[in-house]
């Protein structure tokens, strides 16, 4: 609760105050006492005033004063508890909030971590029964390889005796081929020199037919000249 000013009486209670506590009261020493309220300018007229006063006042205005401000003062403190104690209460009723929140959050968390326990307990127990049944099938799988394994190695084996084989066949082939290649190169020649033969034989049979003609014609030619000579041979009648 705010003040709305001060007056002598609060100044001279903050003064009396620390004079009665062996402090100095100053306007600054006076001002905190009172809370910081009011300024410097009125204290220090107030204090003036008290000075001048000092005295004169009649002890029983000073216990009316005093009573009064005894009494304001005791009406603000209670007023500054009561607001002290409002502003406890709303920061504890916050504070209890934030707890409930808090803890309804926690609890929301905690069913939430107990239904993905549980989720991942499922999950865990069927993850097994998979890795069970695959590791079945992996030891079926590593038996049919290691046969097929096998089976590839003889395969291998009989792979390589059948390019053994294919090797020799393929030698054999080459030499075939090079004794066709040079048999084939002797028949060429065979043929060429038959050939050649051929035309020495025609040509030969031409010349002997040549000679028989001309054997013929000298033949022709000797008879007509022996019968020639036997007509001059015979001796004419008479």
């Amino acid at each position: 609760m705010a003040r709305t000013g001060i007056n002598k009486a609060d100044v001279l209670l903050a003064r009396q105050t620390l004079i009665a506590r062996g402090e100095n009261p100053s306007i600054d020493a006076v001002r905190i006492e009172m809370g910081n309220t009011g300024s410097k300018t009125t204290i220090h007229r107030l204090m003036r005033e008290l000075d001048t006063t000092e005295g004169q006042v009649p002890p029983g205005l000073i216990d009316e004063e005093l009573n009064s401000m005894v009494t304001r003062l005791s009406n603000r403190l209670r007023a500054q508890a009561q607001e002290q104690i409002g502003e406890a209460q709303n920061r504890l009723d916050a504070q209890k909030q934030e707890l409930q929140d808090a803890l309804r959050n926690t609890q929301r968390q905690l069913a939430d971590l107990v239904d993905r326990h549980a989720a991942q307990t499922t999950k865990l127990g069927l993850q097994t029964a998979t890795l069970l049944s695959t590791q079945k099938e992996l030891q079926v799988e590593q038996k049919e390889n290691a046969r097929l394994a096998q089976a590839v190695k003889d395969s291998g084996s009989r792979l390589q005796d059948k390019d053994e084989q294919i090797r020799s066949l393929k030698e054999q082939h080459l030499q075939a081929h090079t004794q066709s290649a040079l048999l084939q190169e002797r028949l060429q020649n065979a043929q060429n020199e038959t050939t050649r033969l051929q035309e020495r034989l025609t040509e030969r049979e031409q010349q002997s037919r040549v000679l028989e003609l001309i054997l013929m014609k000298t033949e022709v030619a000797l008879e007509n000249l022996r019968g020639t000579r036997t007509e001059t041979d015979t001796p004419p009648e008479g």
